[in-house]
């Protein structure tokens, strides 16, 4: 199940949400007076053509949190799991990005731990070498071959040979998951310098 919103921008006192089921409510004035209306909050204003709900509110009254919650219960989010917080933050793109590393990163750990010295690829070892390869392909929008993480699988594959592929995937899944913390950093920089 996919998150009911997600942040597109926030600073102290005002915070832009993207909320998809803006597209189906009807009563965007009601919506906008009955947030309006809760202490802290000074002004609503919803956009249903691009689905967006800005909040400006008063910080020594209101957290952040504490918006996220009246989003989550108006628009019925369930809490996912512990990531639920951070995946908020991202935008669809980039939680993709990480819900497929995630995944993959999973098989391939199991992939890892069920692997004996008389190793013989299984279709477990198979789906996760599939599984990493279409994370790291299906990431980035640039030139596709000159991401680091396809250059470390192919310099990888080629040193340690076909028979290591779940060693080749795992390093090239590592280095899949520093590009993405880079991006994140790099984003988060690009915020900064904005507000600033």
């Amino acid at each position: 199940m996919n998150p009911k919103f997600y942040v597109l921008h926030d600073i102290p006192g005002r915070i832009r949400f993207h909320i998809p089921a803006l597209r189906d409510k009807k009563n965007h004035v009601e919506i906008e007076h009955m947030f309006s209306a809760l202490k802290g909050i000074t002004s609503v204003r919803i956009e249903p053509t691009i689905q967006t709900m800005l909040i400006h509110y008063d910080v020594s009254q209101l957290s952040r949190n504490t918006i996220f919650r009246y989003i989550s219960i108006f628009f019925q989010q369930t809490r996912l799991d512990p990531l639920d917080d951070i995946m908020i933050q991202m935008d669809p793109a980039t939680r993709n990005d990480w819900l497929r590393t995630l995944f993959s990163g999973g098989l391939l750990l199991l992939a890892g731990i069920r692997k004996s010295s008389f190793y013989k690829p299984d279709a477990l070892v198979y789906g996760a070498v599939v599984a990493t390869g279409y994370t790291v392909l299906s990431h980035g929008t640039s030139n596709k071959m000159r991401h680091p993480d396809i250059l470390t699988g192919i310099v990888t594959m080629l040193s340690l040979g076909p028979s290591n592929m779940l060693y080749v995937a795992m390093i090239t899944w590592i280095v899949n998951v520093l590009e993405l913390l880079h991006e994140k950093q790099k984003v988060q920089s690009q915020k900064l310098s904005t507000i600033t």
